[in-house]
């Protein structure tokens, strides 16, 4: 028979609150077309994996600490700040990847015609809707999955239970990567958007020359073939930048967890 107290069951419970906040906002994982039973297992199943690697002194430290309902509310409260952190911080990782994707899909022309994506749940173009499977393959070939795991066990080393205090600080870390998608963004279109712009010249300059030209219907297919042939160029040299990418993305996470530590 196992016996549990009322530190070991609070424990659990803000165990798993704190993995079931990062999961729900964590790419793939916490995408619309992830059944929510899915989502509520796999917080579980980390919660089972997580609970016996934490110090025993866990369970009485919450056990003492909490006397009032006041308490709990607070210690929950600061458990879901944990979670929403770190899934905001991996989230807007794969936002400026898609970002980046639709720029170059507007100045080729796929945005006049858009279509739904079921596990977005909204509407956009053909090209990010390729690109963006192509970074989840990509995302899952390299077990890069494995580094928001992993911080998963890395943040009740670094902040235990109930131990969470946000500072000044935090914001100006979560507005830094915030406006840093823009800037992701902007770096993985650049070199299809440079040769566009050299495409888009060239065709201004038959319009000059030839005014008889049809230069609006020529620029369709000559931006799309442009713009799919500099993007097939990148594509071997996608991996090994996605590689830092997220690695990036990991040390942003480990500083918000040191900001959040006391």
């Amino acid at each position: 028979m196992f016996a549990f107290d009322t530190g070991d069951i609070l424990t659990a419970t803000a165990t798993f609150l704190r993995i079931a906040c990062i999961v729900s906002l964590l790419p793939l994982f916490g995408e619309s077309n992830v059944p929510v039973r899915v989502r509520i297992l796999l917080s579980l199943a980390l919660t089972a994996g997580i609970y016996p690697m934490l110090p025993k002194s866990y369970a009485a430290g919450v056990a003492i600490a909490l006397q009032d309902v006041a308490s709990l509310c607070l210690m929950m409260m600061r458990e879901m700040l944990i979670g929403i952190v770190l899934g905001y911080v991996a989230k807007l990782a794969f936002d400026g990847l898609v970002m980046g994707a639709s720029l170059i899909g507007i100045q080729m022309g796929f945005n006049t015609a858009s279509i739904f994506m079921p596990d977005s749940n909204e509407q956009t173009n053909g090209f990010s809707a390729l690109h963006r499977l192509l970074i989840i393959l990509i995302f899952l070939a390299l077990n890069m999955h494995h580094i928001y795991i992993r911080s998963i066990f890395d943040s009740f080393n670094l902040i235990p239970i109930g131990h969470a205090m946000p500072t000044g600080s935090l914001q100006e870390l979560l507005l830094m990567v915030s406006s840093g998608i823009f800037l992701t963004a902007v770096q993985l279109a650049a070199p299809i958007l440079v040769g566009l712009l050299f495409s888009t010249a060239a065709l201004g300059l038959i319009n000059r020359a030839v005014p008889q030209a049809n230069v609006f219907v020529m620029s369709f297919p000559a931006n799309f073939f442009v713009g799919l042939f500099l993007y097939m160029a990148m594509l071997p040299l996608l991996p090994g930048w996605l590689e830092n990418y997220f690695k990036n993305s990991q040390e942003q996470i480990m500083s918000a967890y040191a900001l959040l530590a006391k």
